[in-house]
């Protein structure tokens, strides 16, 4: 494995999918990662959703290439067991609700007492402090407290409406991840380690405000008040057989639209975007032509056409039909294998690529409950109190 982070020991302490997804990139560009549970349920992300075995199909992308460990970090003997994992560690992640783990003795100036120069990934709902630090989280009261639910809007809606996935959570994994790269390449430079804080609401609200907030960000601007990013007049365009997209947004892209639906779009009063901007009315009459024109096309007259006049669009794929697209056959986002435990699996690769230290999936395998748990702690002298600690019910 020659991975970007390749020899970085992450040991995680989260569950779900904001933490397991954060650390499962991390792994995927070369990091080592033990995944500690809770021995007999372990972490629910394993039973979400399509599942077979203990391992979700959700788990099974978040947690590919970890090993895994059932350890009780709740009775003493297991959170000695976490803190000499912690002393080999460059990373510690944990999503629970603050202050749990001071209370089990593994907050932050206990792992830094074993190892002065760990990073420490705390990921919260609302923050490790503050009025809301207490309640349980999950990604719709995020959707719902950031704004993203009342985003999703139109203009004549009268009920929010919140995304059908659990966008609150992926948004946080992605921050962390990237605030974690950073804060180990700081260590690098001799800043030494530190706990990086990362919430749901933040990271969802910073998400948020880069489009879907002129107004609230730009105080003084004197524009009409309208709450909405400016993608959310986007509206798919119905074909003969099927459904595209289109973007239209420089002069030439939008008469090329016009012209590829044999629409007249030489009103002058439409020649610019500046045009079109004042003249309303006259761009609303035109886009009705260039809907209408479109629903006597085929799917494949459609792209033809617009592929000839250099049109950004695109077509709406059912989730079945994504893994055979072209381009993403040309790109082999996807890998398929077959596992003992889950028979056939397909699974998108590292996103990422780099030309010199390449992300590639450690190992295809989400691992069952405990799958590791003596191999792991045979590594770590504790091999021959396995039997002792299994009928204590301390590990499994």
């Amino acid at each position: 494995m020659s991975g970007p982070l390749d020899g970085v020991k992450i040991v995680e302490l989260s569950v779900a999918l904001t933490g397991p997804l954060a650390v499962g990139m991390l792994v995927d560009q070369g990091a080592e990662a033990i995944k500690v549970e809770l021995p007999g349920f372990g972490d629910q992300g394993r039973y979400v959703g399509v599942n077979k075995a203990g391992v979700s199909a959700m788990f099974q992308i978040c947690n590919r290439g970890k090993r895994a460990i059932a350890v009780d970090a709740r009775d003493e003997r297991g959170r000695d067991i976490v803190l000499d994992l912690v002393a080999d560690a460059d990373l510690f992640v944990q999503n629970m609700r603050p202050g749990a783990l001071d209370r089990m003795g593994l907050g932050a100036e206990a792992l830094h007492a074993r190892k002065p120069d760990l990073v420490i990934a705390a990921l919260s709902g609302f923050g490790q402090t503050g009025p809301y630090a207490h309640r349980r989280v999950y990604d719709s009261v995020v959707q719902a407290q950031a704004g993203l639910a009342a985003s999703q809007m139109g203009l004549y809606d009268d009920e929010p409406a919140f995304l059908r996935q659990v966008a609150a959570d992926k948004i946080t994994a992605y921050t962390a991840c990237q605030a974690i790269t950073a804060a180990l390449l700081a260590r690098e430079r001799g800043a030494g380690g530190q706990v990086v804080e990362c919430s749901m609401l933040d990271s969802v609200i910073s998400f948020l405000f880069t489009d879907a907030a002129g107004h609230e960000i730009l105080l003084d601007n004197d524009m009409p008040h309208v709450s909405q990013s400016f993608s959310a007049q986007q509206k798919a365009m119905r074909l003969l057989d099927g459904f595209i997209v289109v973007t239209p947004v420089t002069d030439a892209e939008f008469h090329g639209i016009a012209a590829s639906f044999d629409v007249d779009s030489s009103n002058p009063l439409l020649a610019t975007m500046a045009d079109r901007v004042q003249n309303k009315e006259e761009m609303s009459a035109l886009m009705r032509e260039v809907y209408a024109s479109a629903a006597t096309r085929t799917l494949a007259e459609a792209t033809a056409a617009m592929e000839s006049n250099d049109v950004p669009f695109g077509v709406v794929l059912g989730v079945d039909q994504v893994a055979d697209d072209p381009q993403v056959v040309h790109n082999e986002t996807f890998v398929t294998h077959e596992s003992p435990v889950l028979g056939r699996v397909q699974q998108t690769r590292p996103p990422a690529r780099f030309t010199k230290t390449k992300a590639e999936i450690r190992s295809p395998e989400a691992p069952v409950l405990g799958a590791h748990t003596d191999e792991v702690l045979t590594e770590y002298g504790w091999g021959d109190r396995i039997d002792e600690l299994r009928e204590a019910g301390v590990i499994q």
